[in-house]
């Protein structure tokens, strides 16, 4: 007789080139029907849950099971990008909103018209984007970024969060407002280590699409070592296993097998979360807190920066008004850093008449 759980394995899995979702464990099971009844009506959804923990995914399914499905998916990531560029990609922009020769661009909701749009990270958004996002919630129409026209667009909203929503209420890092207008709904996904059951057929698909990726002989996990990765918590959630999982087909395919008598975190010396890495203190002392700090805090704005010169295509005077900095300042950074545009072979390519 077919236990519950293998009935979940049978009849819950949704295989496609954008798509894999398992509900061998009965509390995804139960994800899974709500996602059904979810497509039918058209209401926003808040996707709750830690990171790597899948919330991409149910929203994904929700949209291929819905009315929309024929329809575009996109998803905003609103950590990424600072306030004035989010609003450009949100809304779009006239022609000449930054630059005289800017030409007009049409941003995420009039792209997604009569799909679904998924604001991953809702609680990164900026409170002035929060308050302009919820106008347009509840309005529905909208004008481009430095223009006037009205456009009007038939949009599903989907948001997820890995934070706990009463702590992003009270630091006011979640507008009441949008959380009452997301809230129609709430999906709670719960952490790979509450759904033990998934993981070998977890396992089993990431080896094999891995090793089509990378033209490799796909490798067999070992009873022991499902046994393992079933006893170990996995706080990076499907991230940590994808990754786990790329690093065992290449030590089968480079070099010796691991053995995995042991439980994970010896099997591969991942140390605890409150352990540093082995050379760590031996580096911080090296280096000196103060320029430890300096070099990350550096690495950020050094990246900040090349993504927004990037999408201005190098319109420096552009980017600075996104970045919120001074012309000067931003031309400082660019050689401080020896952000080059690729398109030159200097930070500074000299201009023609």
């Amino acid at each position: 007789m077919e236990t519950e759980s293998t009935n979940y394995i049978n009849n819950c899995i949704e295989d496609s080139a954008e798509l894999f979702f398992i509900a061998a464990s009965p509390i995804m099971g139960k994800i899974r029907a709500c996602a059904e009844v979810l497509a039918k009506i058209d209401i926003p959804v808040l996707i709750l849950g830690e990171s790597g923990s899948g919330k991409e995914l149910i929203a994904r399914l929700i949209h291929k099971l819905s009315a929309r499905s024929d329809h575009r998916f996109l998803k905003v990531n609103c950590a990424a990008l600072p306030a004035d560029f989010l609003q450009g990609e949100l809304f779009g922009y006239e022609a000449g909103a930054f630059t005289d020769d800017e030409p007009v661009k049409a941003g995420v909701f009039e792209l997604c018209d009569k799909g679904t749009i998924l604001l991953d990270q809702i609680t990164e958004m900026p409170a002035r984007l929060q308050a302009e996002l919820l106008r347009v919630l509840e309005d529905k129409p909208f004008s481009r970024f430095g223009g006037e026209n009205t456009v009007h667009v038939d949009v599903r909203i989907l948001a997820t969060s890995d934070v706990k929503v009463d702590h992003a209420l009270a630091e006011r890092k979640l507008n009441e407002g949008i959380y009452y207008h997301l809230s129609a709904c709430t999906v709670q996904v719960p952490p790979l280590r509450h759904r033990r059951e998934e993981i070998p057929l977890l396992l089993d698909h990431v080896m094999h699409q891995v090793a089509k990726q990378s033209a490799l002989s796909p490798r067999n996990f070992s009873a022991a070592v499902v046994e393992s990765c079933q006893s170990y918590p996995w706080p990076g959630n499907f991230r940590e296993l994808e990754k786990f999982v790329k690093r065992y087909l290449i030590e089968a395919n480079d070099g010796p097998a691991i053995s995995f008598d042991r439980n994970v975190y010896n099997a591969w010396q991942i140390p605890p979360k409150s352990e540093a890495p082995e050379g760590f203190e031996s580096r911080f002392n090296d280096f000196g807190s103060k320029s430890l700090l300096q070099s990350v805090r550096g690495e950020a704005e050094r990246g900040a920066i090349a993504l927004v010169l990037d999408q201005t295509s190098w319109n420096r005077r552009a980017a600075a008004r996104l970045l919120r900095v001074s012309y000067r300042t931003l031309l400082y950074k660019i050689d401080q850093y020896s952000i080059i545009d690729p398109k030159c072979s200097s930070p500074f390519p000299r201009r023609t008449a």
